[in-house]
């Protein structure tokens, strides 16, 4: 920990010299802090060598303060702490380890894109540093009753070696993947109390996406290039069965970080204990007066922004229905509407009979226009929910009132007899759909009972 603090005390001069060279800066500006959730993935002489074999990855967690900068170039210390894992199970040879890394260090990072453009949100960036790096690794060699794995040849595992003279009497055993033994205390090829310690040097990519002026999410892989080749316990002096290569160890951490910087500007200035717009330089004159939809009232006191010409609205703006039609006069085609009329889009009335008539010339043509009036007259009855009740009344005055058919009762949804415009709208939707239970003969022949049944 002396280590990072001598980094931190070192990112904390850089920062007090960039913000000297500063002019516009008044004072200490906040840094940024960021905490990262990702995995670690180790790669040397047990586990993940090659491209053919299997990357297998442990969690890591790493907390990082860098310096707040406007310029594309930052610092920053980090630590990182996190377990790595390797297998090799191979004809020759089985190995295994586990280890538990803990990374302290200072990086220099670069911005591809420049963060002064409001606009920009995925930032690219590289960065590299240097570290100083501690690990203890162990290794799983014996089950849980403290008895050593012995490997044969055919892949099984067993309590007895496959050359021992009672092999015959050999025990299947099963890895509990439990990793008792300290790699450096086993002394397996003779290294003695090597250093479980090195200094690293990471570097990697990443992209910065902005949340805002304070937040972003960073997502990053860095390589750890490390100056030991002990991680795994395995190098090119061990021991038969047990020889790496000369390469030292490493391992990339791939996470997602959350950054907050405190030293940002808000998007707001704060005033008392509230936080305002800037507002200097904005003419509130002309604000007052603003009319985007040029009916002649000012947008502050316009209800209603979308409607034109100022002698067809109200003086708050809302346009004028003069018939109650549901159609704004500014484009109403009859200004002069029926009480309680079923009219189209445009204000033209349209009634039952008109659409009976025309179903019964041709009842497939005319199907478009049934389902323009019963859509018009859904909009009369949300506006006017007794209009229900009056259509009732209006056509049980009938002296000849069908009985609805046996077939076409599932329709009577309220059961008062009779199939209102919004039952048989709804059996149209169910039909369009393609989920009725009629036929195309028995749907025309429900429309045309419902233009009959007084």
């Amino acid at each position: 920990m002396k280590f990072l603090a001598a980094l931190i005390l070192g990112v904390s001069l850089t920062t007090g010299i960039v913000s000297a060279q500063d002019k516009t800066a008044s004072k200490f500006k906040m840094p940024v802090v960021s905490f990262a959730q990702g995995v670690m993935n180790f790669s040397g002489d047990v586990g993940y060598s090659h491209l053919n074999q299997p990357l297998l990855a442990r969690s890591g967690f790493q907390l990082e303060i860098q310096n707040h900068t406007e310029n594309r170039l930052s610092f920053s210390v980090f630590i990182l702490s996190g377990r790595i894992v390797g297998e090799d199970n191979s004809d020759t040879r089985n190995l295994n380890f586990r280890s538990s890394i803990v990374s302290e260090g200072l990086r220099a990072r670069y911005e591809l894109i420049s963060n002064k453009t409001s606009d920009q949100v995925l930032i690219p960036y590289i960065t590299a540093g240097v570290e100083y790096m501690s690990f203890k690794s162990k290794t799983d060699l014996k089950d849980a009753n403290g008895v050593a794995y012995q490997y044969w040849s055919d892949g099984s595992v067993k309590d007895l070696a496959e050359s021992d003279i009672n092999a015959a009497n050999a025990v299947d055993l099963h890895r509990d993947f439990v990793y008792e033994t300290s790699l450096r205390d086993a002394n397996l090829d003779g290294f003695g109390k090597y250093k479980e310690s090195s200094l690293a040097f990471p570097v990697g990519v990443g992209v910065r996406f902005r949340i805002s002026n304070k937040c972003s999410l960073d997502f990053s892989s860095v390589l750890h290039l490390t100056m030991t080749d002990y991680i795994d316990g395995i190098t090119s002096k061990g021991g038969e069965g047990r020889q790496g290569n000369t390469k030292n160890d490493k391992f990339v951490f791939s996470s997602v970080a959350f950054k907050i910087d405190l030293g940002a500007e808000r998007e707001y200035s704060k005033k008392g204990s509230k936080y305002v717009p800037d507002v200097r330089g904005v003419d509130f004159n002309a604000l007052a007066n603003e009319d985007a939809d040029g009916d002649g009232i000012p947008d502050v006191a316009d209800d209603s922004s979308g409607t034109p010409l100022s002698n067809l609205v109200d003086s708050k703006g809302k346009p004028i229905d003069a018939d109650d039609d549901g159609i704004p006069d500014y484009r109403d085609k009859e200004l002069n509407s029926a009480t309680d009329a079923v009219v189209n889009e445009d204000g033209v009335t349209i009634t039952e009979e008109m659409i009976e008539e025309a179903f019964r010339k041709d009842s497939l043509a005319a199907l478009p226009a049934v389902i323009e009036y019963l859509k018009a007259y859904d909009k009369l009855s949300e506006r006017k929910p007794d209009i229900e009740q009056k259509w009732t009344e209006k056509h049980s005055t009938g002296e000849n009132h069908s009985v609805i058919p046996e077939i076409y009762k599932r329709i009577d949804f309220d059961a008062n007899g009779y199939i209102t415009p919004k039952e048989i709208s709804a059996a149209i939707d169910e039909y369009m759909s393609q989920k009725s239970p009629y036929s195309v003969q028995q749907f025309f022949d429900l429309v045309d009972f419902f233009f009959v049944q007084q």
